[in-house]
């Protein structure tokens, strides 16, 4: 009996995985991409591995069992989950009782959230300005994920257990099982497989409406409302040259989030500041020496630090603001993975959908995340 055959549409950090599982696993597969692999939302994340505040409690367990995937990847020698732990810094009694809240809030015993002291924060990151530090919780399993290095070392193992890549294909149509492509130079093509895989990031909203479905995540270009949230679509996100001294953890404060960076520098953002104007808006550019700034505060050593690239990005919001990972239509021809949580949840979900794709069997931690729960397209 033949296998099933696949075609994933998106080359980013989902993609990637689920085609090197279905792949690992035997099936045949075509990788499609408008793109390079990695070069869309994945290529302006923050990536930071966590489980941390998020609710519904099925979604904080989601998210946790992304993060053990990547550990367990760890575990078997892949390098790009640096396990650094989370640091939050407080500044003023208001702040500190707000971490304590964050710490009993973290439902999860084995997380191994804690409150520190000053000391035991300024003992764990010795270059931060002892002036702004008045105590500070830890979280010991989170971290940051190198996405360039997740991205091609999977496309790579992928495309050496036979799939087929073809960047630079925009996916202009779905007809039953098929897809039509255009490349920039105008050259049409087509893909046919048993299963059309979505996980092309905000495209994936535009290509099932040319099929007549509708996917319900946010347009980023009909969301200026929601600037300066955690709701806005735009992420800036921006490194450092290489520095001496900088952040050891993934550190948080108010305004400011520090990590070190893939290029031995200083990564930085602050999703409200960075969300507040739109991406053709001049103003956006103002946002990278505004968070630097802060983040001299924090640590003086990077008071010679510069600002060496930025990246700017749309992030893929569904309209709850969880995550959505379902088939489509009716005849289990088209499935849809739309996630603003795609860096920690890809390893999971990409063994959890195979699993769906191949046997059937949809993970207990899914069942809470399907299109149905969207009143607009039951």
């Amino acid at each position: 009996m033949s296998k099933r055959t696949f075609i994933v549409v998106g080359a980013g950090i989902v993609g990637c995985a689920l085609a090197e599982e279905l792949s690992r696993r035997g099936h045949p597969v075509s990788l499609v991409d408008a793109a390079e692999a990695g070069s869309g939302t994945s290529a302006a994340t923050f990536a930071w591995i966590n489980a941390n505040g998020k609710e519904p409690e099925e979604y904080s367990m989601l998210n946790f069992l992304g993060l053990q995937a990547h550990e367990r990847a760890a575990a078997r020698g892949d390098r790009w989950f640096h396990q650094t732990g989370m640091m939050q810094i407080a500044s003023s009694v208001d702040e500190a009782t707000q971490l304590e809240r964050n710490v009993a809030n973290v439902g999860l015993g084995e997380y191994g959230a804690r409150m520190l002291t000053r000391s035991e924060v300024l003992e764990l990151e010795p270059d931060l300005d002892e002036r702004v530090v008045l105590a500070g919780a830890i979280y010991p399993r989170e971290g940051w994920l190198d996405v360039p290095t997740m991205c091609f070392t999977l496309l790579d193992r992928a495309i050496a257990q036979g799939v087929r890549y073809f960047p630079f294909e925009r996916v202009t149509e779905i007809d039953g099982a098929l897809i039509r492509t255009v490349s920039p130079s105008g050259a049409e093509s087509s893909h046919e497989a048993d299963v059309i895989v979505l996980a092309a990031g905000n495209g994936t909203k535009a290509i099932l409406h040319s099929a007549g479905f509708e996917f319900p995540v946010v347009d980023p270009n009909e969301n200026a409302l929601a600037a300066g949230s955690s709701g806005a679509s735009v992420g800036i996100i921006s490194s450092t040259g290489p520095v001496t001294k900088g952040p050891r953890h993934f550190v948080r404060a108010v305004g400011i989030a520090v990590r070190p960076g893939r290029n031995g520098g200083v990564t930085f953002a602050d999703h409200p500041t960075g969300g507040r104007w739109g991406l053709n808006d001049p103003e956006i550019w103002s946002v990278p020496e505004l968070l630097l700034e802060r983040a001299r505060r924090l640590y003086p050593s990077l008071r010679a630090a510069a600002t060496e690239s930025v990246a700017l990005g749309t992030r893929v919001l569904p309209e709850d603001g969880l995550t959505i990972a379902d088939w489509i239509d009716e005849s289990n021809q088209i499935y849809a993975i739309g996630t603003h949580s795609g860096v920690t949840l890809s390893a999971h979900l990409a063994s959890c959908v195979a699993d769906e794709l191949v046997l059937g069997n949809r993970h207990w931690s899914l069942s809470r995340f399907g299109i149905d729960r969207f009143a607009s397209v039951t």
